[in-house]
């Protein structure tokens, strides 16, 4: 009774708490504006933030901010994306620079430059002036709708902060190695590649850690004198010899002997290598590394420039983030003073607090803020490098940049291709994507009154067949008491039942004949037939995570039942404590995924994974005794996600579907329960010893059981995505690009509802044939005691 008080009061108290919220709410005063702001960053970048609202309201006593933190960056764009597409768009929302293509070209974004020119008539101290900022940095948020450019054209949004990208090194490893500090002043390749070969040389530790992001790969084409586009991505070029000599000599560097360490999966980028003191230079990382490397204490550590070829003039690339304006604001006068307010001197002096970028005011960034006298020494370094700086600007669909992505890590991490096989897969993906944008524009737009008409007729017209056959068989007035009762009890999951399943189940079926971005109203939704279902026909990628999908369904459905039924008979022992042995079982099967995820990426680490820690031992043994009888066998342990991900990741995830068994095993302790004692003790007068008797009389009687949970697991198996999503993001490369995981990149990443929704109902309809298939032969392998009576 107490633990029922407790449960409705909480209930009670959380809807009230949240129906009363706009009571609470600050009420505006008379003249006052309201405006929403979306931002992401960490603790003291919030704390900042909450500063610098409170000096605007200070400033501008007829503005009102509510301001929103999600956390990270990608957390804000699916919260603008849900806000967007509810119709309540954000006033003020902080953008970063690899989106500014895709959201212009949608439309969602406001110019800036008109509310600029009207300060400068206006005049007047607060008038803002791009002057006043980096020029290069503004540019990264300039985007020509009719070339469809990055670079040029509209000012969409003004730049918060920026940095520019170098080499973080260790500099007590520098002086080990007896190698010179790079210059601050510019270093090249050749240097560089020294230097990690001399610190390579010293004990447990390796020159470099070089990121592979595709970002960072453009700029390091850059810098080598080579470039993957030469217009804007109009065209391509990674068929360039200057591209392909420029990525295998970097190929190269990685498989030398701990000259670069090896190029990072997602799992291990929450780990920090530079911080452990062996590894000699980290990069290229902007300025956002300095926090967590200010609270390095075992050694000393300074900044370089990007390297460059002798021949190549200092470049590097502009990693940025801007305030934008929504084009659906409707209170766009305060938005832009707020804009205004966090552009000028005192707000980027504020910003720069954080540490984390460069002010993109020029005054902010050469003030004490930004130069103060802490880590690192060469402050000046970003600053200089400014000037032969430039924005990347990928075209403005997103698929782009994430193809060459997937590319590159089959190169550098999974190894399944070579440069040249890879480059010349981006090319032609590229090359196709084109052809497709091209074509898409001759789509017409949804013609909406029609399709709701198509939809809502036959509905309507079943509806009136069903109240007209009810009412032919309408019950008495007593029973109809009853009906009406009972419809009421249920009518809150009927209502759910209609608002959350059925109608986006309905949505998804016509999303799927629709090109539609979940960042834009249903309104410019274009219809395109057919078009998703034979493209996903022509998608490598659409077969390689069904290929990865089927693969694991037929690994870890068996293994996973036979384990489920071997713990089950374990289980059916009465014994005294089984009790407590059945819910340690059990257990594991409700633990929160994401959190068990993270656990079993630590697992799997090849390097200090618990699991590799437990085979080197045994790996080491089978290498000695095969030395011993000169059987020439040379084994390793695996790394899992990382050089081996395209045979050993799948396996991985089997491994850990162990862990989840626990449901599975309850199902069948009950289904053993079920089983007459009679049966074992006839079975056992007859002669049969234990082997027989779990043939002939555990697996007949349990059948339906392990029909059911085969099922189940077959189903399950076909949506695998929190573990895959949280460890390795489907890399590297497709590796464990799962089903799921394929179908939410194109929903949420990529912003292609349609195509996502194509998928889904295929696979509805992989999953329908399976089950379908094993009850049309169930009759054969499964023993019903009900159809033998």
């Amino acid at each position: 009774m107490l633990l029922t008080v407790v449960t409705l009061s909480i209930g009670f108290f959380s809807f009230g708490w949240v129906l009363t919220r706009p009571l609470r709410a600050e009420k505006l005063a008379p003249g006052q504006t309201l405006i929403s702001l979306v931002h992401w960053g960490d603790d003291t970048e919030d704390a900042i933030m909450a500063r610098l609202v409170a000096a605007f309201h200070a400033a501008q006593s007829d503005v009102r901010v509510q301001r929103v933190n999600p956390g990270n960056a990608p957390d804000v764009r699916r919260k603008i994306q849900t806000m967007v597409a509810a119709g309540t768009p954000p006033d003020v929302f902080q953008l970063g620079w690899e989106h500014i293509g895709t959201w212009a070209d949608k439309g969602l974004l406001e110019p800036i430059e008109a509310f600029i020119e009207r300060d400068a008539k206006r005049g007047g101290p607060d008038a803002f002036s791009l002057e006043s900022m980096f020029g290069p940095v503004v540019d990264c948020f300039r985007y020509h709708a009719g070339d469809r450019v990055v670079g040029r054209g509209k000012l969409f949004a003004i730049p918060k902060d920026f940095t520019v990208v170098g080499f973080y090194y260790n500099k007590d490893l520098f002086k080990l190695a007896g190698v010179p500090f790079p210059s601050p002043d510019g270093w090249t390749w050749d240097e560089f590649l020294h230097a990690a070969r001399q610190i390579g040389k010293l004990p447990n530790t390796y020159g470099a850690d070089f990121v592979t992001w595709e970002a960072m790969l453009t700029v390091y084409c850059w810098s080598r004198g080579a470039g993957i586009s030469s217009d804007g991505f109009k065209t391509f070029n990674f068929n360039e010899p200057k591209v392909l000599r420029a990525l295998a000599d970097l190929d190269a560097w990685f498989k030398e002997e701990r000259t670069l360490a090896s190029a990072k999966t997602q799992m291990e980028t929450s780990s920090e290598p530079f911080l452990t003191g062996r590894i000699g230079m980290a990069g290229p990382f902007g300025r956002w590394k300095v926090p967590p490397y200010r609270e390095i204490k075992d050694f000393d550590w300074d900044f370089a420039p990007l390297p460059h070829d002798p021949d190549v003039k200092p470049t590097s690339g502009i990693f940025t983030s801007a305030w934008a304006m929504s084009s659906g604001s409707r209170n766009k006068d305060a938005a832009w003073k707020f804009i205004r307010f966090l552009s000028s001197a005192e707000g980027q002096r504020l910003i720069a607090e954080s540490g984390v970028a460069i002010p993109a005011n020029i005054a902010a960034a050469r003030s004490d803020a930004f130069n103060d006298p802490g880590k690192p020494e060469n402050d000046h370094v970003y600053l200089d490098a400014v000037a032969g700086a430039r924005a990347i600007g990928w075209p403005p669909e997103e698929r782009y940049a994430e193809r060459f992505r997937v590319q590159m890590e089959q190169v550098f991490k999974s190894r399944t291709k070579t440069v040249a096989e890879a480059l010349a897969d981006v090319q032609r993906d590229f090359e196709t994507f084109q052809r497709d944008d091209a074509r898409l524009y001759s789509f017409p737009a949804v013609n909406w009154p029609i399709v709701v008409t198509w939809v809502a007729t036959p509905l309507a017209i079943g509806a009136v067949a069903l109240v007209l056959l009810w009412w032919l068989r309408r019950p008495s007035r007593h029973a109809l008491r009853e009906e009406a009762a009972g419809l009421t009890m249920i009518s809150p999951w009927l209502i759910g039942l209609v608002v959350f399943t059925a109608f986006p189940i309905a949505l998804s079926l016509i999303l799927s004949f629709c090109k539609w971005s979940g960042l834009v109203t249903l309104d410019r939704a274009q219809w395109v037939g057919f078009h998703n279902f034979v493209s996903l026909l022509t998608d490598e990628r659409f077969y390689a995570s069904l290929r990865v999908t089927l693969i694991y369904a037929a690994l870890s459905v068996p293994l996973g039942q036979a384990a489920a039924l071997a713990a089950a008979l374990l289980m059916n022992q009465e014994m005294r404590g089984i009790g407590f042995f059945r819910a340690a079982w059990y257990l594991p099967s409700v633990l929160a995924g994401v959190a068990i995820s993270i656990l079993w990426a630590w697992v799997f680490h090849h390097e200090h994974g618990m699991l590799n820690a437990l085979l080197g031992p045994v790996c080491g043994a089978i290498n000695k005794l095969s030395a011993v009888l000169n059987l020439g066998w040379s084994v390793a342990a695996p790394r899992w996600f990382e050089r081996d991900a395209q045979h050993w990741a799948v396996p991985a995830f089997v491994i850990m579907g162990f862990w989840n068994i626990g449901g599975t095993m309850m199902i069948y302790l009950a289904g053993l329960k079920g089983i007459p004692a009679e049966l074992y003790e006839a079975a056992s007068i007859d002669g049969a010893r234990t082997l027989k008797r779990f043939w002939n009389v555990t697996l007949p009687m349990l059948s339906p059981v392990i029909f059911f949970n085969v099922i189940i697991a077959i189903i399950a198996s076909f949506q695998v995505f929190t573990q895959a999503y949280v460890m390795t993001g489907g890399g590297p490369g497709d590796a464990t690009r799962f089903y799921v995981v394929y179908l939410y990149n194109q929903a949420f990443d990529l912003h292609e509802m349609g195509y996502a929704s194509a998928m889904a109902w295929l696979l509805m309809l992989i999953i329908l044939a399976l089950t379908l298939t094993l009850m049309r032969g169930s009759r054969r392998f499964v023993y019903y005691e009900a159809l033998k009576a």
